[in-house]
């Protein structure tokens, strides 16, 4: 069976990997059930698979195999008719390639221009969240500073807790062995093991417990902030116009680091040059020197 690769697959293309409560409301199953599901620990029942299967708009077949079921009886007919229709198209599809080649690259500069005055952190200093989630995905450790943990949680009507934006990203980091620090005010205990839970649920008790801390802060605390440290090697292999858009504001050792907005209007957040960021890491390790350790 496949199903755990393909039910991973589906969650990421249909845009549900940092919020999966959709999923999880039409199949009336916990994120941990979810979870054990996309990692084949445990094999949903035929009910929960056709509510899948509904929910995803893919048949049975595709979801538990991967592919759909073919009639071995037809299998010679079907290569020779896709064989036949390969050999009529490929005349076509060789023109259809070049002339998509030359449109591309009458493009270039264009897309160049876009991006040049597209209101991003090259330009204006800010990082929207899917750039901020893109980059955390090459941290080697991060610090955070965070007043609810609400980009990393969802917290639902009956009390529980679910996936947020970005808790996929430091589930994976931390199976990849990135440290994260993770600071809250003191009153966010509650919140502190809500989020722990999950991960613990994604990647384990033990790699939680080592890769990742959490400490509570009596000090005043307005708006958050993070600071990443990147492989810049990695992130300029794997996205090079991403790392040409912050360069200005990653410094000689990889750090970046970027204010949380304080209002829900706003999908940017504010970026920290190299002088600020460097007052907002010592800040940081003063207040976590004084938390309260969780």
């Amino acid at each position: 069976m496949k199903l755990g690769q393909t039910l991973s697959s589906l969650i990421e293309r249909g845009g549900y990997s940092r919020n999966r409560r959709d999923i999880l409301t039409a199949l009336d199953i916990s994120p941990a059930a979810l979870s054990q599901y996309a990692r084949n620990q445990t094999r949903p029942s035929f009910q929960k698979l056709v509510a899948l299967a509904d929910f995803f708009g893919v048949s049975l077949d595709y979801l538990v195999y991967g592919q759909p079921m073919i009639d071995h009886s037809t299998t010679t007919g079907y290569i020779e008719s896709t064989w036949q229709r390969v050999m009529a198209n490929t005349r076509r599809h060789s023109a259809l390639v070049g002339r998509m080649g030359r449109l591309l690259a009458d493009r270039v500069d264009e897309v160049a221009r876009e991006l040049a005055n597209s209101p991003t952190a090259g330009r204006e200093g800010l990082i929207q969240d899917d750039e901020a989630a893109r980059l955390e995905r090459f941290c080697l450790s991060a610090d955070i500073l965070t007043l609810n943990l609400d980009f990393d949680m969802v917290n639902l009507p009956d009390g529980s807790a679910a996936a947020g934006r970005f808790m996929d990203v430091v589930a994976m980091n931390l199976l990849a062995g990135c440290t994260y620090r993770f600071l809250v005010p003191v009153d966010s205990e509650h919140v502190i093991e809500q989020f722990r839970l999950l991960l613990v649920n994604q990647v384990g008790r033990d790699l939680v417990r080592r890769n990742c801390s959490f400490r509570r802060t009596a000090q005043p605390v307005y708006s958050g902030m993070v600071i990443y440290r990147l492989d810049l090697g990695r992130l300029g292999m794997e996205e090079p116009a991403l790392l040409t858009q912050m360069q200005d504001y990653i410094g000689a050792h990889g750090e970046l680091g970027y204010v949380i907005r304080p209002n829900e209007d706003s999908n940017s957040d504010m970026m920290m040059s190299n002088g600020h960021r460097n007052r907002a890491k010592a800040a940081f390790n003063t207040l976590w020197a004084s938390g309260r350790h969780e």
